[in-house]
């Protein structure tokens, strides 16, 4: 909200100003919450002098693929829990394995790209099943897997650019 109170008050030399524009000058890394710095160079785009984490780009992707699979097949109607269950665990697999082996970063995306699509259809069962024992399990799944993956990645971020300015000393 503020940054669009200052693009609305912005002075008058800068009024022709797209939004845009004005958000890349005062703010290029807005859309990405990786740190500014060659560390994290691999893990943003650039795009039009914004930066936007590459693994939130593509999860949303996923997101939004599962969102319109689901609305054309209702493919989760179709299978019962158990079948669902292990879609769910191919779905989730890869991330899991991405990080545990740290693989390159086209394996990372290709498994971010299936996270968003089994997050938006964990989303869906939450509505479409009658059986509480599958919610919960969707949501201690969640929470299962997102709080230690949460944990590896702050650790990662502060690690790099400790990592880099030591690089450079050298």
């Amino acid at each position: 909200m503020e940054l669009l109170r200052a693009y609305r008050e912005r002075p008058p030399e800068e009024a022709e100003k797209g939004l845009r524009e004005f958000i890349a000058g005062r703010d290029p890394y807005l859309f990405s919450h990786h740190p500014a710095g060659p560390s994290f160079r691999e893990h943003v785009w650039q795009i039009g002098g914004l930066y936007f984490c590459k693994g939130c780009v593509m999860t949303a992707a996923g997101m939004l693929f599962g969102g319109l699979l689901f609305a054309v097949t209702r493919w989760l109607t179709l299978l019962d829990d158990l079948q669902v269950a292990g879609v769910f665990l191919i779905l989730l697999a890869p991330t899991l394995i991405t990080h545990l082996l740290d693989l390159p970063r086209p394996c990372k995306h290709v498994s971010r790209f299936l996270l968003g699509v089994l997050i938006v259809s964990a989303i869906f069962m939450l509505f479409v099943t009658d059986s509480w024992l599958v919610r919960a399990v969707i949501v201690g799944t969640y929470f299962a897997v997102r709080i230690p993956l949460e944990r590896k990645r702050d650790r990662m971020n502060r690690k790099l650019p400790e990592t880099n300015d030591k690089q450079r000393e050298t």
